[in-house]
């Protein structure tokens, strides 16, 4: 859904230059490790890879972890600059630019785009572009939100974002905390009852502290443009891009994290 009143990067920019702590569950390997499940990130491991729309670098401070030879992180707001005080590592080189603009021809052997794509209003030629970008044997990496399951939460959240949309982010700050309050009894009800979004907290989500959880749910209201892709739909733009499905699991249902290979 594209909303009028801002653009995307300037929004996690000023997302990110706030919230900028990636400490405890949040910023760990294990949350990585949940998020891109079940690709084993040891398969990095001296390998040149590329990572976009790095933010504040949580995640890719991980990616380091597993050792590749080189990473290559892509972001094109502000918030590089608090990624590059995040990481400390020459290991890494940073590019301020947009996806879409990326231009890079067969030099990676993995490419990552985790919880990025669905808020690109350009995403079919973002993913062309991390498709030339592959080496012929490489791999793409992606987790983005999933439509099956969610219908009643993507319609809560679209009416809701009609007033959230135009609120300072001051202020949309506070109805973020004041949420994430309201998530702790939630959280404890989900261990129990098969209320909605279930495996989600039981996984994630309980394990965040207050902090983050007011970063998520803030994440949800702010953004300009979101999407969830059915499976059948990311499936069909995937192979447009010009990739082969390798695997694409839901874990917590409302995400999908998919592996694609080049098609030729």
């Amino acid at each position: 859904m594209k909303i009028d009143h801002k653009e995307s990067v300037k929004d996690f920019g000023d997302q990110f230059l706030t919230d900028k702590d990636i400490g405890g569950y949040w910023g760990s390997i294990e949350l990585l490790n949940e998020i891109v499940f079940p690709f084993d990130l040891n398969l990095i491991k001296g390998k040149k890879i590329m990572d976009i729309g790095i933010g504040s670098g949580r995640i890719s401070k991980n990616l380091l972890k597993f050792k590749p030879s080189k990473l290559i992180a892509v972001e094109p707001s502000e918030a590089i600059n608090i990624a590059k005080e995040n990481i400390k590592s020459d290991n890494i080189e940073y590019f301020k630019l947009k996806a879409q603009d990326v231009n890079f021809i067969g030099e990676f052997d993995y490419v990552f785009a985790l919880c990025v794509i669905h808020h690109i209003p350009e995403y079919k030629e973002v993913l062309k572009k991390m498709e030339q970008s592959l080496k012929p044997d490489g791999k793409f990496v992606a987790w983005v939100y999933g439509k099956e399951g969610m219908e009643f939460y993507i319609f809560m959240l679209k009416n809701l974002r009609r007033i959230t949309s135009i609120m300072p982010d001051y202020v949309l700050r506070k109805f973020s905390q004041f949420l994430a309050l309201l998530t702790y009894p939630y959280g404890f009800l989900c261990k129990f009852l098969p209320l909605p979004l279930k495996k989600y907290f039981v996984t994630m989500f309980n394990n965040f502290s207050f902090k983050h959880k007011s970063y998520v749910i803030f994440d949800q209201f702010n953004p300009s443009f979101y999407k969830y892709f059915s499976e059948k739909e990311l499936r069909e733009t995937l192979d447009d891009a010009g990739f082969k499905v390798e695997s694409l699991f839901n874990k917590v249902g409302h995400q999908y994290t998919v592996v694609c290979s080049k098609k030729s």
